[in-house]
């Protein structure tokens, strides 16, 4: 399997962007730290039906990574993107903090969408994610090449943030379904979040949002951002997910721009 590692990708950690190492009690945390441990990994298959299997490389161990494991979010994200198939048919979707890109594969390999951009911040989680993309058989594309023939998914690097969104959206262009699962930990990332929504979504696109992992965000916060930014949002049917025999509920939060009164 080739090395797919972007020469140009930055050395990036969440601190870099959503924080500050000034105060002693905001020192940096690496949470996509890894063990690099052979025993590490594990590949897991997904049946998504009799003929589409996806082969997702992950890490066993959640304490020891973030971005590395397949958290339930993106499992919940993608059977109600199977449910709601019409969400990315004939659409460029983007996933944003991919982490192990379960989501985007499921767009690729089961849906129709128009091209797939995976992206991730973290250099490592980027190589994991290029790794997966090929050991499913697809050709990654670059920024020249995307759409055309069979090349409909790319793995470019993407920081939060508005300089940065620019920047990608100069390469990408705009997008018409944006998602994201189980990425936002602490307040500080949610209006780097929003400004990159702002400057890649299209006009008419969604931005479909599903968190159930602990955080230290409240969803409120992440509502009344969204707000400053011109975002309505309304929860979608509930998927229930059956978990040790017990069935959770997790709501898909879908944004859209508010429309001009």
């Amino acid at each position: 399997m080739t090395n797919m590692m972007n020469q140009d990708d930055s050395t990036w950690r969440e601190y870099n962007v959503h924080g500050s190492a000034d105060d002693a009690e905001d020192q940096p945390i690496d949470l996509f730290a890894s063990s690099n441990a052979d025993d590490a990994y594990e590949t897991i298959q997904y049946d998504i039906d009799d003929e589409i299997k996806i082969n997702i490389r992950s890490e066993t161990d959640y304490d020891k990574s973030t971005g590395m494991s397949v958290w339930k979010g993106s499992e919940v994200m993608c059977t109600y993107l199977r449910q709601n198939s019409d969400v990315v048919n004939n659409k460029k979707v983007l996933e944003l903090g991919a982490g192990c890109g379960l989501c985007g594969l499921v767009c690729r390999m089961a849906l129709n969408p128009e091209s797939v951009l995976i992206t991730d911040g973290d250099h490592q989680v980027l190589t994991n994610l290029r790794y997966n993309i090929e050991l499913n058989g697809l050709q990654l594309a670059d920024a020249a090449t995307l759409k055309s023939s069979n090349a409909t998914i790319s793995c470019p690097q993407l920081i939060w943030g508005k300089n940065h969104a620019i920047k990608f959206a100069e390469q990408y262009g705009k997008q018409d379904v944006i998602v994201a699962t189980d990425c936002v930990y602490i307040p500080q990332s949610v209006s780097p979040l929003f400004e990159t929504i702002n400057e890649l979504l299209d006009p008419s696109g969604l931005f479909l949002f599903v968190n159930t992992c602990a955080s230290a965000c409240p969803m409120e916060d992440v509502l009344n951002i969204a707000t400053e930014f011109g975002f309505d949002c309304f929860d979608d049917e509930l998927w229930y997910h059956d978990d040790d025999r017990e069935k959770k509920k997790h709501p898909v939060h879908v944004f859209r721009r508010r429309k001009e009164v």
